[in-house]
């Protein structure tokens, strides 16, 4: 038998605390307006289109915030929908332009622009709403007089009734301007289910709604709907993505009763469940039950996937939205950690499935780029692998540019960033051998540096590595180790003695 793991109820049945709607007759959208202002709603719905920020000619209406509110819709007293009321408080954005100075001193202005302020502030006012499966834009004209606005202070609100939604829908609301003069707001609400409001005996579809369980057995789930054999229903499952539209992934039409499995590895934080009568303007329930389970979650890391977009982006591919950041790193061949580069790539976040550019000037296979999510590594990916072919045995020199010119280089090595010699500094270290003690040597980083150092200064003059990205500080550079046998033909036979003794330790 299956145990009980997770139970959301769609039945019938009043909850000790239930919520009492006000009911609106007739199915004609409205618009009100607090006292100060005047508007007026579009006929119709229109595009949902917001475009670029511009800046404010001089003051304007802008949104500030969204405020819901669950009412009723009613065709007949027993026959209503759920409906989204929405609140949309205002304010001024902008200032006044000041007075020109023959304004200040009494000189005569221009009769066409003096004070504006009996004038209206104007705005077209649009408000979005999304709930699987529909989408829907509104236009609301405001208006204030001129003398009431103040800079940075409200000026009242609008209220749209209302949108029609699903019970147990997730509903989205977004509100800007057109022209758009600031960042829209937006509001997700999870609508309560039948349980939770006092609609039973006004709602039709309460009346006949399945009966749904959700419970596990060993790696199998069981979607459990108690209907009547007469019934037929819709069932949808869907991956309710938060960029972009929603996702359907299993639909059917069904008669009651069911008992649908899903194993383990379907589960998702965003798969969602809906159900609907198979009746006509039918309203649909939605639930997403597997938000917080860690199998969902483990399931999501595995199925994300990083895509690189020639030339120079990447996608972040995932069936749900990730908490996740990126940063580039390098990868040497022979295994070991990936050492992450903070430039150019700092860390931030990711958004799944939209284009990122990568600030490089050039690709190499060494190249890979990690996302992680609250500090654990979950991906690393090296994008050009496939395309470049296999890591090469480069070294990562980072170049920091100083005052007058100046500038250090230093290899990216595992234990740090060593400092690259010069000439003159080999010269130096070569003196420091006759006085070693013939137990002791030198730091491994130093050996390399006087080692490496000269051959890859020289081969960063005469242009023999690829330089991979720069600013007005710092510059990465890859250089081949392949071409000389640095490792086999070091310059003089005193750092072979040292490395051979630093072997025997």
């Amino acid at each position: 038998m299956p145990v009980p793991w997770f139970l959301l109820s769609l039945a019938l049945g009043r909850s000790p605390m239930v919520l009492s709607l006000e009911k609106l007759m007739g199915p004609q959208d409205t618009a009100r307006c607090s006292p100060g202002l005047s508007c007026h709603l579009w006929d119709g719905d229109v595009l949902c289109l917001p475009g670029s920020i511009v800046s404010a000619p001089g003051p304007v209406l802008v949104p500030t915030r969204l405020q819901t509110e669950l009412v009723l819709r009613c065709h007949q007293e027993t026959d209503c929908d759920l409906c989204v009321r929405v609140a949309i408080h205002l304010a001024v954005h902008g200032h006044w332009e000041e007075p020109k100075d023959e304004d200040k001193f009494g000189i005569a202005a221009d009769p066409e622009l003096e004070e504006p302020r009996n004038a209206f502030l104007q705005a077209q006012v649009v408000l979005s709403f999304q709930a699987y499966p529909t989408a829907r834009c509104v236009l609301l004209e405001v208006q204030v007089r001129a003398a009431l606005a103040r800079p940075g202070q409200s000026v009242g609100s609008v209220v749209f009734d209302c949108f029609e939604a699903a019970l147990g829908a997730e509903v989205r609301l977004w509100s800007y301007t057109q022209p758009r003069y600031q960042k829209e707001l937006n509001l997700t609400q999870q609508l309560p289910d039948c349980k939770g409001l006092e609609v039973r005996d006004s709602v039709q579809s309460c009346w006949a709604l399945p009966w749904l369980s959700v419970s596990a057995d060993g790696d199998d789930v069981h979607l459990v709907l108690d209907v009547s054999e007469e019934q037929h229903f819709g069932l949808s499952l869907y991956w309710n993505q938060v960029q972009g539209p929603t996702k359907p992934w299993w639909h059917s039409n069904l008669t009651g009763p069911q008992n649908i499995t899903l194993n383990h590895t379907d589960l998702f934080p965003c798969l969602c469940i809906q159900v609907w009568p198979l009746e006509p303007d039918s309203v649909r329930t939605s639930l997403c039950p597997f938000r917080e389970d860690p199998r969902a979650h483990r399931n999501l890391w595995r199925a994300a996937r990083l895509r690189l977009l020639p030339p120079r982006g990447w996608q972040l591919n995932a069936p749900c939205s990730l908490l996740a950041e990126a940063t580039l790193c390098w990868q040497a061949p022979g295994g070991g950690p990936c050492q992450s580069l903070v430039p150019p790539l700092s860390r931030a976040n990711v958004t799944v499935n939209k284009t990122l550019e990568l600030p490089l000037l050039n690709a190499h296979p060494n190249l890979c780029v990690q996302v992680s999510s609250w500090e654990k590594l979950q991906l690393q990916e090296c994008l050009w692998a496939d395309s470049l072919g296999a890591l090469k045995d480069d070294m990562l020199l980072v170049e920091t540019r100083g005052p007058q010119d100046n500038r250090s280089l230093c290899a990216l090595e595992p234990s740090g960033c060593t400092p690259l010699l010069s000439r003159a500094s080999t010269l130096q270290l070569d003196g420091l051998l006759s006085v070693v003690p013939l137990g002791d040597s030198l730091p491994l980083a130093w050996q390399r540096a006087a080692r490496l150092g000269e051959q890859l200064l020289q081969d960063l003059q005469s242009g023999q590595c690829l330089q991979l990205w720069e600013d007005d500080l710092r510059a990465l550079w890859a250089c081949p180790m392949d071409k000389c046998e640095y490792y086999k033909n070091c310059p003089s036979p005193q750092y072979q003695e040292l490395e051979s003794r630093h072997s025997y330790r």
